[in-house]
């Protein structure tokens, strides 16, 4: 049968039947085809039979597991010898690694032995510790540049970052370690004692399980017998084998393999979150409402910094002049220092007290009389400022209007209001980005919104209104989210209730307040479809044409919002719970702005 197949379908063909309908013999006549010339060409890159051997092992493997990703941008052959390539250099940074962490641990133990500028083992264990104990955006890049031995870019590669971005972790990660270590005089010796604690060996226990799980129904020593000709016949045993059990070698299910593009989507919605930059404003201890921060300035005798906004400015929906006050003085490290060790921070949207809005009857009191006490001083007053005020009386003490409170000006407000010394945030500063409750079975979703360049990346140059992404939180419940998973092999259209529960936001990081604020939506097309891809996997896509206007209060003229949405969904079987939602916006446009969405689901 492998015979037939393979004379009557191309390369092209054999991989399209095993990625789309899971044919194993296709896949079987594709690997006797090319069994000879990979097993020479690792022959060539490995130097040892039994090394190459086990590259084409592993490349076969991982040619299983990315035959739904071939793009067609290369010949099967040559995309085939990549995998082995890769393979063969794998195994050859392996066994270099490993020769290296051999000596690194002989030349520490004879240097200890021989009494001269060792490193003791009282400060490997306390460098150990100190870097476990780092932020895992520390622990990660130092761990794998300092021990392991990869270059900032191949750091980068492995934690999809930016080389700089890898270095300024590397350097602050540094920092924090001598902070450490300082008291137990280590400080100077850290990077050299990185370099001798990468000497730990994967038990046999484990390396038993781990092979296991690589081979299934093939183990290695399976693969190893024979000639290297016979590695195909090999293949197609073992997959044979599989399909007795329903899996194949690596134990995934023929019929739950992934969408070709899940790994860019999941990229993509990693690199459009928030940066612990973009989110200083979380740095700053906000008290919770009006009334508590009046309470805490009586009892701490610092007076109030509030802050009267339109939208949400610590979701990034709001106006320019909340905008330009969060990106440049609320992510400014004195200000915020200021803030924190002299007095109490609160911030009101101004959203909450219209007719409709959450807020109590006793903060709108306290925010009308604020209000009118900065308009009898002749003071800027108004819904869109700042005021301090008095730790004793509540009353106002100074303010500014938002598109004046530069860094410079806020600071030298705020070093004329001080009352007390400096002290410890009154308030443990907190993520101010978080969900609603929820009720039980619903499913929350996290919506970033950001604007790009030219050519669909993340901003390296921001202009004014561009510093920070916006997010949202969407809350599904059980009877919508259910609406986004249909039965296996069916393909359909999302009810129009919850397409739009999705789409309205979006949108770039401008003045949304709720789901269409004033009703400045106006839609062409906002449509979803879900199709079943497999048993653990949905496809969805869809289309979003709006007419738009920017501001909150005075509508400006529209513009129009055009975005592809494409995604997927990761499903229990039986279609009970929603494992993973991951959704992105391609070619985003808003008039002549690029932006783009990512939504993911949260635990």
């Amino acid at each position: 049968m492998t015979s037939s197949i393979a004379e009557k379908n191309d390369d092209l063909e054999l991989l399209r039947l095993f990625a789309e309908r899971g044919d194993r013999a296709a896949l079987g006549a594709l690997f006797s085809r090319y069994a000879d010339p990979a097993y020479r060409f690792a022959l060539r890159l490995c130097g040892r039979p039994a090394d190459a051997e086990d590259a084409i092992q592993s490349a076969f493997l991982e040619i299983c597991r990315h035959a739904a990703n071939f793009r067609g941008d290369s010949s099967v052959k040559t995309w085939i010898l990549g995998f082995v390539l890769n393979a063969c250099r794998s195994k050859a940074r392996e066994e270099t690694r490993r020769r290296s962490r051999q000596e690194r641990a002989a030349t520490v133990k004879e240097s200890s032995a021989a009494g001269g500028e060792a490193i003791d083992q009282e400060t490997a264990d306390q460098v150990r510790e100190a870097v476990e104990e780092l932020p895992e955006h520390y622990r990660s890049p130092v761990w794998l540049h300092y021990a392991e031995g990869l270059s900032p870019a191949e750091v980068g590669a492995v934690l999809n970052l930016p080389a700089d971005t890898v270095r300024k972790q590397l350097s602050r990660g540094i920092d924090r370690l001598r902070e450490v270590l300082l008291p137990a005089g280590a400080a100077g010796s850290v990077v050299a004692v990185l370099a001798t604690l990468a000497v730990e060996t994967a038990p046999p226990t484990l390396s038993a399980s781990l092979a296991g799980i690589a081979s299934g129904a093939a183990p290695a020593a399976a693969i190893k017998v024979g000639i290297a000709s016979k590695i195909a016949a090999t293949a197609v045993a073992a997959i044979a084998l599989a399909s007795t059990a329903g899996l194949l070698w690596w134990g995934i299910r023929l019929d739950e393999r992934r969408p070709p593009d899940i790994a860019e989507i999941e990229r993509i919605v990693r690199e459009w979150q928030p940066t612990p930059e973009e989110r200083r404003f979380d740095e700053i201890g906000w008290a919770p409402d009006l009334r508590g921060a009046l309470r805490l300035s009586k009892e701490s005798g610092r007076p109030v910094f509030l802050l009267t906004q339109s939208g949400r400015i610590n979701l990034g929906r709001s106006d320019g002049g909340s905008q330009f006050l969060r990106g440049h003085a609320l992510s400014d490290a004195r200000v915020i220092s200021a803030l924190n060790s002299s007095f109490v921070p609160v911030y009101l949207s101004n959203v909450d007290f219209e007719e409709f809005g959450s807020a109590a009857p006793e903060e709108r009191k306290l925010r009308d009389r604020i209000w009118a006490d900065a308009r009898k001083l002749k003071l800027p007053s108004g819904m869109d400022g700042i005021y301090l005020l008095d730790p004793e009386s509540g009353r106002v003490l100074a303010s500014s209007d938002l598109g004046k409170a530069s860094p410079e000006a806020l600071l030298a407000m705020l070093d004329g209001q001080r009352k007390t010394p400096p002290g410890k945030a009154l308030v443990p500063p907190s993520s101010q980005s978080i969900p609603q409750a929820s009720a039980p079975g619903a499913l929350t979703l996290h919506l970033t919104a950001r604007y790009l360049d030219g050519e669909g990346r993340v901003e390296k140059d921001r202009g004014d209104f561009h510093e920070f992404p916006a997010e949202d939180w969407v809350t599904l419940s059980s009877d919508e989210w259910r609406n986004l998973l249909p039965a296996e092999g069916e393909s359909r259209r999302v009810d129009a209730a919850v397409a739009l529960r999705l789409l309205t936001l979006f949108h770039p990081p401008d003045m949304s307040v709720t789901s269409d604020p004033d009703g400045r939506n106006s839609f062409e097309e906002a449509s979803l479809r879900v199709s079943r891809f497999s048993r653990t996997y949905v496809r969805i896509e869809g289309r979003l044409k709006m007419q738009r206007s920017f501001t909150q209060f005075a509508k400006t003229p529209p513009l129009p919002i055009d975005a592809v949405v494409k995604g997927f969904i990761e499903i229990e079987p039986d279609r009970s719970r929603i494992r993973s939602l991951r959704i992105i916006s391609e070619g985003g446009r808003y008039g002549n702005n690029n932006f783009g969405v990512a939504i993911r689901s949260t635990p």
